[in-house]
């Protein structure tokens, strides 16, 4: 071998680049006349070793003419063969042997062998560009989704774009730099308030913390505790969507507006070019009329109630555990959501987030057709209302396709998928979320399935179908933002202020060309969401009925995200089912069933009903609340939230309205449960009874049968009515209204008004309510500003006006309106309700005694859209279910029975043997059977912790846990995995964690024995970590202010995402919960920030109040020293300094310390050292919220006061005082928080419980009852 460089004398190549080198360093030109003596000396002594190696360099740089010419023939002129000339070619080559030949019968041969030849090299040719173009769409699909997510990134950052302070970094003339300073300069300067002042009680001084530039939010569709959707996101498409300049955007400082003297919307209402729907024009709702429906010659099966029969309980039996329950409400692991898209449409969609519900709306053919897509990204929607053996068969779609759009495989989205991931069958669905319709393909892999949006398969089925992209069409909006300045002149409304304002027109919004529009079309190409949902991330699978046909199913993951998917026709809906129920589901609540060892398949039909009667039994018992088994009622009945025509039903409970004050204890404020709506007021319930004779004495065969109402109690028009203020409904109304919002006067915007209307006013109104108005205080706020509008009277429609015994606050009504469902009047009749809206009172002769029958059309098996061959006749059809509504799946076809209601107050003495049965409700750390009371006792201590503590200076408790009735306590630096009994450590110089033994078995018999050990997770040591409650992620917070997420499976820990916001502080404490898919974070310099577990990404900042008052208005922030999520409600306790503060999922303020409660200095010997939050719902208001440690040993509950938005302490734990150094750990045990774990500085550890009445004395018992009289 040689070294051509430098062959140890410097004589090879580098001699030259270092001799041109120098030369170039002095600027000399490089002429042979101009050679120095010197120079030329060099190159002799080159050129003479050059002749010596002649033969060595010749060979090497004739193989690499060789290489290059193979892999790069173009370099030298020359270019590769195309398949037809290598034939063409090795076909003369072949002739020139075989002239040459002598034996003159190889000819024939010959010709065989050389077609042969050619069709195998044509067929090699053609293999190997397929598989180069097979890569390609890999490359192309995996590069626009990482474009696309670290564009969405940029944006969603809170260090580039939600906030933070300017760093000296930042341009001066930046855009962010002149925003944040533009919209501070336009805040008071003198007193420096908040911009956003919202969270803040009045009278309160704090810090401005860093300006959020995000202020336009939307509901997230991921469900929580009891199917609740409470978390806000940030809703980046508004200001495209509604055509508003996003820089102009103060939400709060709005600029002047002129006025519109007709006071209407800025959509012109001359305009003839307002878009007409077929079916979807809500006004109210549709009523139904004999005419009409006598009009409609509706394929139908009338079903009688001797149809119904009730499913045997007792073929298929449940675990006997509680663990359906506890697996539904506990903590679960996150699915895995690819987001892909067009290169094409890449920047486009920079200001999308990336895995949220972000909303599309198209109009074609006079039909409206929307479609909201999780990921962000705006699909096209065909044809929602044809069905689906139209759409497939029609050549609307031929003359539609565009030929560049054409594949004849599945190359086209095979890059969509994910390694390893081959698929094996496809269907084409339609993917349902609201109103929205987006025609899908559903791929079945080994391990997953995918739901692709925006592909169809054409001509056959399987895999060998033509694969078609499709179209979109988008519109926007142009709406009116209210002004958040102008002076507003108020009237009464039942004791609440309504504003009276002039209607105004935004000078914000973008000028169009066409002014008489009111929205924008555009037609662009599909940008593609791609849902996988690996089968061990499926949590439940449900059938659902898609226009009252059952072909639909909607699936669940571990993060309780639905996907509502309709299938062609029920034979393929069951084909899927049947491949899902055959597979292994390691956490779903199917595999109960399996672990029971009493079948190797599932049998859906005897699984659900037995599921039916295990939460029957919950309820009757009192171990569910009234909300929880509403919520499954609707479930099993085929309700949903992802389709508003289907959405979940709940009763009205009350009937006052009216009153300054409500006693939830007064029968006479209730509803009466055993009567519909419209049997509420006699003189109403006459004139249905009435119209139903009537239509009953004309009735004939080819007649529609008799009703009472012509309109229902659930439809997509009364769930868009009621969600209006809140995105993304108000797109889906504005879509159904023509891209303007209904009139003023027909908006919902007073309840004691609409209670009215339904309960008695209004011969066309019987709504029920939604699940929102008991847990939802945002629905009810015009968060968003948008003008809608004067009614007749003049009364500007803004917030929705309360009863006057909600104080004029969300908040307080939701809470009480909680308290009035679960109360024990509505427990004593709820079954009545269910008898009516899912039991034997819904059809039939017992629904005409009950005045409960509607239009038959809104029954399941009533119409038969198959057999309807006209397709004017169908989609006709198809308009009437969407307008009227449809009824639920009957589920029970006998009386419902009543819940046990036991009372443990009974003639001024305690019923013991009731109490027992009182503790599922009762609120944390509260009596059973006295709920005002709250008391513990120390009931165990145990020495110092024997796991974890090598290399502390101290014995400090880090955290705890109960193991098999045993207290488990670990070290400061040690965070434990509850389900698998192991502990991570941190804190070491390898900037990592290791797994240990925390508690031996058969497998891991030695204590503190390393498991794994994880190097390098941050570039600084870790200074925080938390585990989730389920041990399938690892949430880690460094010194170097980062924060990442990790999944740890199978010993591996696998990198989710690395978060950034903390602006350089260190981080000194974390909490998740994956119940709401949410990770709190603070820092050492007062931070405390929230994130989205899902899509790791930031959220808000929480505004706190905790800095100390000194001689100046504020000196430096504290560090935060303990978070924790309420894991039922989602509420975030914080505690910065020595200030306790609450907030909302949302970042509202819930309650916080008084000034005499604050500790304002760090000597004092009650300054606490931690806290935890307690898992109390916010309708239990004698429940704790919160328990906080303190530096002298004590412990403090505390409780809180929701209207004055402050915390009480409630107890003080003294007996039996455990712990005289400074609390270090405080965690709470068990299903309904009745044990309190603590540990303290010196290693001491204790056990605290909740008392019991018959802990006490009979003396303690009747001063208490006479507590509870009073």
């Amino acid at each position: 071998p040689i070294n051509l460089l430098n062959d140890g004398n410097h004589r090879g190549f580098c001699s030259l680049l270092d001799w041109k080198r120098a030369r170039d360093a002095v600027g000399t030109p490089m002429r042979q006349a101009d050679l120095s003596a010197l120079d030329q000396v060099e190159f002799n002594e080159f050129f003479e070793w050059l002749e010596v190696n002649r033969s060595d360099y010749d060979v090497v740089f004739s193989g690499i003419h060789k290489e290059v010419s193979r892999l790069i023939p173009r370099i030298y002129g020359t270019r590769a063969s195309s398949p037809e000339e290598a034939t063409v070619n090795e076909q003369k080559e072949m002739t020139v042997k075989l002239l040459s030949q002598e034996e003159s019968d190889k000819t024939m041969q010959g010709g065989m062998e050389r077609t042969q030849l050619a069709n195998a090299s044509l067929e090699e040719t053609s293999e190997s560009q397929a598989k180069w173009k097979r890569q390609g769409f890999d490359y192309l699909s995996s590069g626009a989704m990482q474009w696309k997510s670290i564009l969405r990134q940029l944006k969603g950052s809170r260090s580039i774009w939600e906030g933070g302070f300017c760093s000296e970094e930042d341009p001066p003339f930046s855009f962010r730099t002149l925003v944040i300073n533009w919209k501070l300069n336009r805040a008071d300067s003198a007193d420096m308030k908040c911009i956003e002042d919202k969270s803040l009680p009045k009278g309160d001084e704090s810090a401005c913390p860093p300006f959020e530039l995000v202020t336009r939010w939307k509901l997230d569709v991921t469900e929580a505790y009891e199917r609740q959707r409470r978390r806000l996101l940030p809703n980046y498409e508004f200001h495209s969507l509604y055509n508003i300049d996003e820089a102009m955007d103060t939400h709060e400082y709005n600029e002047t507006k002129s006025p519109d003297d007709d006071g209407t919307n800025m959509s012109d209402e001359n305009n003839d070019n307002s878009t007409q729907r077929d079916i979807s024009n809500f006004q109210g709702s549709t009523i139904a009329t004999a005419a009409l429906l006598k009009g409609m010659d509706l394929g139908r099966q009338l079903s009688t109630e001797h149809d119904f029969e009730d499913p045997d309980d007792s073929t298929y039996q449940l675990a006997e555990t509680d663990s359906f329950w506890e697996c539904y409400n506990e903590e679960e692991q996150i699915d895995d959501d690819i987001a892909t898209e067009s290169c094409a449409a890449l920047i486009g969609s920079a200001s999308q987030e990336s895995s949220t519900d972000q909303p599309s709306i198209s109009i074609s053919n006079n039909k409206l057709e929307v479609d909201t897509i999780p990921t962000g990204s705006l699909v096209e929607i065909q044809d929602t209302d044809a069905g689906f053996d139209e759409e497939m068969k029609t050549d609307e779609y031929q003359t539609n396709r565009r030929d560049d759009f054409l594949a004849s495989n599945y190359d086209v989205i095979i890059g969509l998928l994910q390694t390893g991931d081959v698929p094996e069958k496809s269907y084409n669905v339609k993917r349902c979320t609201g109103l929205e319709v987006c025609q899908a393909l559903l791929l079945w892999c080994r391990n997953a399935i995918y739901v692709i949006d925006g592909f169809e398969q054409r001509d056959e089925d399987g895999l060998k179908g033509e694969i078609i992209r499709l179209e979109k069409s988008t519109n926007t909006f142009n709406v009116n933002l209210r002004q958040k300045n102008l002076a507003d002149r108020s009237s009464e409304v039942n004791g609440q202020q309504g504003n009276i304002i002039n209607r105004a027109l935004s000078n914000q919004t973008k000028k169009k060309e066409n002014i008489g529009q009111d929205s924008s079309d555009e037609t662009t190409h599909q940008q593609y969401r791609c849902k996988r949902l690996a089968l061990n991330d499926v949590h439940a699978i449900y059938r659902r009925r898609y226009q009252l046909q059952q072909n639909a199913l909607e699936f669940y993951d571990m993060q309780k995200n639905g996907t509502l998917i309709a299938f062609v026709d029920k034979g393929k809906r069951e084909e899927v089912l049947s491949k899902m129920l055959s597979s292994p589901l390691p956490n779903s609540l199917f595999h109960s069933s399996l672990a029971l060892g009493t079948t190797s398949t599932i049998n859906y039909d005897k699984f659900m009903n037995s599921l039916r009667a295990r939460t029957t039994q919950q309820w009757i018992q009192g171990k569910m609340t009234n909300f929880d088994f509403i919520m499954h009622l609707n479930t099993f009945s085929g309700r949903s939230y992802n389709d508003l025509t289907q959405y979940p039903i709940f009763p009205w409970v009350l009937a006052d309205y009216e009153s300054e004050e409500i006693d939830l204890n007064d029968p006479s404020v209730y509803r009466d449960l055993s009567k519909p709506m419209g049997a509420l007021s006699e003189p109403r319930a006459t004139q249905f009874k009435e119209r139903y004779e009537a239509l009953q004495s004309n009735y004939t065969e080819h007649e529609p049968p008799p009703f009472h109402y012509g309109t229902h109690y659930s439809c997509a028009a009364y769930v868009l009515n009621y969600m209006l203020r809140l995105e993304p409904f108000s797109r889906l109304a504005l879509s159904l209204q023509g891209g303007r919002f209904d009139l003023a006067d027909r908006l919902f915007h007073n309840i004691g008004a609409s209670w009215k209307s339904a309960s008695k006013e209004n011969i066309q109104d019987v709504r029920e309510l939604i699940p929102e108005f008991f847990y939802l205080p945002e629905f009810l706020e015009n968060g968003n500003g948008f003008d809608f509008g004067a009614t007749q009277h003049g009364r500007t429609v803004d917030h929705v006006i309360l009863p006057p015994w909600a104080k004029g606050d969300p908040r307080r009504f939701v809470r009480i309106h909680r308290q009035a469902l679960e109360s024990d009047h509505v427990s004593r009749n709820l079954h009545k309700w269910v008898d009516l809206i899912f039991g034997y009172k819904q059809r039939g002769s017992q629904a005409t005694a009950a005045l409960n029958t509607f239009v038959h059309v809104t029954y399941e098996g009533n119409v038969d859209i198959d057999t309807i061959e006209d397709p004017i006749q169908r989609k006709s059809t198809i308009a009437q279910i969407q307008n009227f509504g449809q009824t639920p799946s009957r589920l029970f076809g006998k009386m419902f029975p009543a819940r046990n209601i036991m009372v443990a107050l009974k003639d001024g003495h305690f019923d013991l043997g009731a109490v027992s049965y009182m503790q599922p409700l009762t609120p944390p750390f509260c009596i059973a059977g006295a709920p005002h009371k709250v008391a513990l006792k120390v009931i165990s201590q145990g020495n110092s912790p024997k796991v974890g503590m090598f290399g502390q200076d101290d014995s400090a408790v880090g955290d705890m846990c109960l193991t098999k009735g045993q207290l488990l306590g670990v070290g400061k630096t040690c965070s434990i995995i509850y389900p698998a009994k192991k502990y991570y450590r941190f804190g070491g110089s390898n900037n990592g964690v290791s797994v240990h033994v925390a508690s031996t078995n058969a497998r891991d018999k030695e204590l503190n024995s390393v498991i794994t050990i994880h190097d390098n997770m941050h570039r600084a040591p870790i200074t925080a970590i938390r585990p989730s409650r389920n041990g399938q992620w690892l949430i880690t917070g460094s010194m170097d202010s980062t924060i990442r997420v990790w999944k740890y499976e199978h010993g591996h820990m696998k990198l989710q995402a690395t978060l950034c916001g903390h602006d350089g502080a260190k981080i000194t404490c974390i909490d998740v919960s994956t119940v709401f898919g949410t990770i709190v974070s603070g820092d050492i310099s007062g931070n405390v920030l929230v994130w989205d577990l899902r899509t790791q990404q930031y959220l808000r900042q929480l505004r706190h109040t905790s800095l100390k008052k000194t001689g100046r208005k504020f000196c430096l922030p504290e560090p935060v020293v303990c978070v924790s999520l309420n894991h039922k409600t989602g509420d975030i306790m914080t505690l910065v300094g020595s200030s306790l503060t609450i907030f909302d999922i949302n970042g509202n303020l819930v309650a916080k310390q008084g000034p005499q409660d604050t500790v304002l200095s760090t000597d004092d010997d009650t300054f606490p050292s931690c806290a935890i939050s307690t898992d109390c719902p916010e309708w239990m208001e004698h429940g704790i919220v919160a328990v906080t440690g303190h530096t002298n040993g004590d412990i403090r509950l505390w409780g809180a006061d929701r209207d004055s938005r402050l915390l009480k302490m409630k107890h003080l734990v003294v007996d039996k005082k455990a712990h005289s150094w400074p609390i270090t750990c405080l965690c709470i045990e068990g299903k309904w928080n009745l044990k309190l774990l603590s540990g303290d500085k010196s290693g001491k550890m204790s056990v605290s419980g909740t008392f019991t009445l018959e802990m006490l004395d009979e003396q303690q018992r009747t001063e208490i009852a006479n507590e509870m009289y009073k």
